[in-house]
């Protein structure tokens, strides 16, 4: 049977339940998925934290991140403390094994992100730009019977389905697992749905050229590269690919969202959780 045209996500997992999606995809166009899928990553980013929070001890890395971010002054300070050798042995003490101590790396890194309050691309924000309303999440109303997390994305060529029932051994590390497979899908898509209304072709250049050209970057680079987000020439490459300060800032933040990932900072993945469960299985 051929693959319904759509796209949505569905998560129905101890007692969260979540839906997202549109009824049909007539009349839509790319913009609109990209905003769907900004809106469906937003609904479980926490989520993420959470389940994993089952396996670290959270309060643990919330202190060492309110550490970091008392003693570091800058923003690339916080970035660098945040993936030094001096963190990764504090993080020895709740995890002690390297696949451990890359997920906690991971949650303090995204903490310490959060806590910094740098700037991304929200739902709320893009919807304000467009001066369209928030997508409604109907999870409380559409959701029941069987416990499962499913995305189906179907349009214009691209197709994605990731989804997982949940069984008497799932755990929240497969849902984290699975939540954060779904958010490395969808970045690209959509940032790649939103080049019909932003021209992201030019904005990848002016975000290459910041990016020192080196296999590892000290805390100078770091410092250096996000300095460079607000400087006069890169904030003047912004208005030259569009004048208006509205979707200026739009692209700023999509510039933030990519310089972070450039600058190769310990953030969660799908595979660093995968390891994990292999080697927490092997060692029994």
């Amino acid at each position: 049977m051929a693959m319904p045209e759509k796209v949505e996500f569905i998560g129905n997992y101890k007692g969260w339940k979540c839906y997202k999606g549109f009824e049909s995809l007539d009349g839509k166009e790319k913009l609109d998925i990209a905003r769907l899928l900004l809106s469906i990553r937003e609904s479980f980013n926490e989520k993420i934290l959470q389940y994993l929070g089952e396996g670290f001890d959270l309060k643990f890395i919330q202190g060492i991140v309110d550490t970091i971010i008392k003693d570091e002054k800058t923003i690339s300070g916080a970035l660098y403390k945040a993936k030094s050798p001096t963190t990764t042995k504090k993080l020895s003490e709740i995890a002690n094994i390297k696949e451990a101590k890359d997920i906690a790396k991971g949650i303090l890194t995204e903490m310490v992100l959060e806590k910094l309050g740098i700037e991304r691309l929200t739902p709320d924000v893009l919807d304000k730009y467009l001066g369209q309303k928030p997508i409604e999440d109907k999870g409380s109303t559409v959701v029941s019977g069987k416990e499962m997390v499913h995305f189906l994305g179907n349009y214009s060529g691209w197709k994605c389905v990731k989804r997982m029932e949940v069984e008497e051994l799932t755990e929240d590390f497969d849902i984290a697992m699975l939540l954060l497979s779904m958010r490395e899908s969808f970045n690209n898509k959509i940032y790649d749905y939103m080049s019909d209304k932003f021209d992201m072709e030019s904005l990848d250049g002016l975000v290459e050229d910041i990016i020192p050209k080196k296999g590892r970057f000290k805390e100078e680079d770091i410092a250096a590269t996000l300095s460079k987000l607000n400087s006069p020439d890169f904030l003047s490459g912004l208005q030259r690919i569009s004048p208006d300060p509205n979707a200026t800032e739009i692209l700023k933040r999509i510039a933030a969202e990519k310089t972070l990932i450039s600058l190769k900072l310990p953030l969660l993945n799908a595979k660093m959780i995968e390891k994990y469960i292999e080697k927490k299985a092997l060692i029994g």
